[in-house]
């Protein structure tokens, strides 16, 4: 397991969405950044990592789609703007959600607005939240994040291999 706050996951992941990946199965939806996108994106994920014939890998899928998206929308409390490949847009900024796969792994990625880039808290026995990054990275083979050109936010990406 390792973790790259630098390099996104593929080459072609940080261009996208403006060219094709080389990646047999795409799958792109954008959220308003509320918690009701929590639930919504974690059926997607199950629902398109199944479809794609991966149904092994759609409950670690989804877990990971939880945690991220959870902190995409927390980061974007409170922002009233963003950009996004060089376009600015005024009020809540949406939350970006991508599914690829290559039918042996799958690649999830989530931008936000926020400019802070993740990092694993420490939380104590009590606490009730802070443990969203360790479960995504105990869960999937690789994960990082990255800045893209143009854009504010970041994304954060988790791969799962079939095993």
């Amino acid at each position: 397991m390792s973790v790259s706050l630098s390099s996104p996951p593929h080459p072609d992941v940080a261009d996208r969405p403006r060219r094709r990946a080389a990646w047999a199965l795409e799958s792109y939806l954008e959220l308003g950044a509320y918690p009701t996108a929590v639930p919504c994106a974690r059926l997607h994920a199950r629902l398109v990592v199944t479809e794609w014939g991966l149904g092994a890998l759609a409950g670690t899928a989804e877990l990971i789609v939880s945690e991220l998206v959870t902190n995409a929308v927390r980061a974007a409390d409170g922002l009233m703007r963003s950009v996004y490949d060089g376009r600015r847009r005024a009020g809540l900024p949406p939350v970006r959600l991508w599914l690829q796969s290559d039918y042996q792994c799958v690649v999830v990625m989530v931008w936000d607005a926020g400019d802070q880039m993740p990092r694993r808290a420490a939380p104590d026995a009590e606490s009730q939240g802070g443990r969203g990054l360790w479960l995504v990275e105990a869960r999937s083979d690789e994960w990082g994040a990255f800045k893209r050109e143009h854009t504010s936010g970041k994304v954060v990406w988790a791969r799962i291999v079939r095993g």
